[in-house]
């Protein structure tokens, strides 16, 4: 319950440091990074991969074990918190209509 918990705050995380990173690149006139044909389509996924990287957590690896190499921890951790954020959408709607109805 505590790993699910965790993959939704860190979706959480993730939507608000994405939401200031775009702020800074419209800011910046960077808008062109969302054009490169890799980067630009997936970097959500690259912004989490640092994310996980930077705070040095792993998630994940409560379910599998350890990785063979420290870096496939770090991408497939920031692969899942990607992945979670569907997940985090549907429980916070189901959230909010639980407060609507008290």
């Amino acid at each position: 319950m505590y790993i699910v918990a965790s993959l939704i705050v860190l979706a959480m995380a993730l939507g608000a440091v994405s939401s200031v990173l775009d702020t800074v690149i419209d800011t910046l006139g960077l808008g062109a990074i969302r054009s490169i044909p890799v980067l630009g389509g997936h970097l959500d996924v690259a912004i989490s991969i640092g994310m996980i990287w930077l705070l040095d957590i792993s998630v994940v690896e409560r379910f599998t074990g350890g990785m063979r190499s420290d870096w496939m921890g770090v991408v497939v951790n920031g692969a899942v918190i990607v992945a979670c954020i569907p997940l985090k959408d549907k429980v916070l709607e189901a959230v909010g209509k639980g407060f609507a109805r008290g």
